[in-house]
């Protein structure tokens, strides 16, 4: 295999960057391939002093981090935000952090539940005063599938971090069947993905983790067979797991009729802390709307 394309520039290889065909009965060279890779938004995080605490709630307003989930998730949601003002593409990333993929502080089950559905009824105000037609489609489509994903996390018992299934990622234009590697390599060898991970987050590309693990595959057609038998498995799991919505007769007519009936139904279901009315003046305040 000739390397030096690869000396040439500095190389930037994505799992999805090979293409596997599982029935070669021989070992071809790795086909590689430039492609555009996400880059990780970092937020700083700050102290805010006693004094700062005391300001009015909304006076310190907050970025929030973009939503990357998958490429299909991501090419989707720059969709049906494009031409948005920037009050509504802020006020839908918030959603997705403070409602439906939260982080470790929120801990209890019940809790968050409430939390992701009334994301899920927040999503459908934006998709009915935002949006109209195929965009307000799409919109709820992906927030539901967003929803499923936050619907499998879990937890490690040991290191606490926290993971989610999601749909396996393909490079925009990829076919249905693509495989993309680095999952084949997670399943089948744990030890060399860890290692591939490590080179990753030590600053490398993993690439020689990968070259060497694509050469093995065409002798494992079982490793695609796993593979596919386990993809299908998670996409069962994320198509068919419901969603019992206890704010879907929530009145999305208005701002003020949808902030009295969420209120209104928060007090019928028993979840009545403050936080969840909180919540719901963020996500007017994100929009730029005033609510009374």
């Amino acid at each position: 295999m000739n390397f030096g394309p690869l000396r040439a520039q500095q190389a930037i290889l994505n799992a999805s960057s090979l293409r596997i065909n599982p029935t070669s009965k021989q070992a071809p060279p790795p086909q590689l391939h430039e492609e555009q890779v996400s880059r990780v938004v970092v937020q700083d995080s700050v102290e805010i002093s006693e004094a700062g605490r005391q300001l009015a709630e909304g006076a310190i307003v907050s970025q929030a981090a973009k939503y990357f989930g998958t490429t299909q998730i991501n090419d989707s949601l720059n969709r049906v935000l494009e031409g948005q003002p920037e009050e509504v593409s802020n006020a839908v990333y918030s959603m997705i952090e403070s409602n439906f993929i939260v982080d470790g502080t929120v801990t209890d089950e019940s809790q968050r539940a409430v939390l992701l559905e009334m994301g899920v009824t927040q999503s459908k105000y934006i998709a009915d005063h935002y949006m109209e037609g195929d965009k307000a489609k799409e919109f709820l489509e992906t927030m539901n599938q967003i929803a499923s994903i936050a619907l499998t996390r879990s937890t490690d018992p040991e290191t606490g971090d926290i993971s989610y299934t999601t749909p396996i990622d393909r490079p925009s234009g990829a076919p249905e069947d693509y495989v993309k590697l680095s999952e084949v390599m997670k399943q089948v060898d744990p030890q060399k993905y860890t290692a591939y991970m490590n080179d990753i987050k030590g600053g490398g590309n993993g690439l020689s983790q990968l070259l060497n693990f694509a050469q093995k595959v065409p002798q494992h057609p079982d490793w695609i067979e796993k593979y596919k038998e386990r993809t299908g498995q998670n996409a069962e799991l994320l198509n068919n797991t419901p969603l019992n919505n206890r704010f879907d007769k929530a009145d999305t007519t208005s701002a003020s009729a949808f902030m009295n009936s969420m209120q209104n139904l928060l007090k019928e279901s028993s979840a009545t802390q403050d936080s969840y009315m909180q919540n719901m003046r963020g996500f007017f305040r994100n929009l730029g709307v005033q609510v009374h």
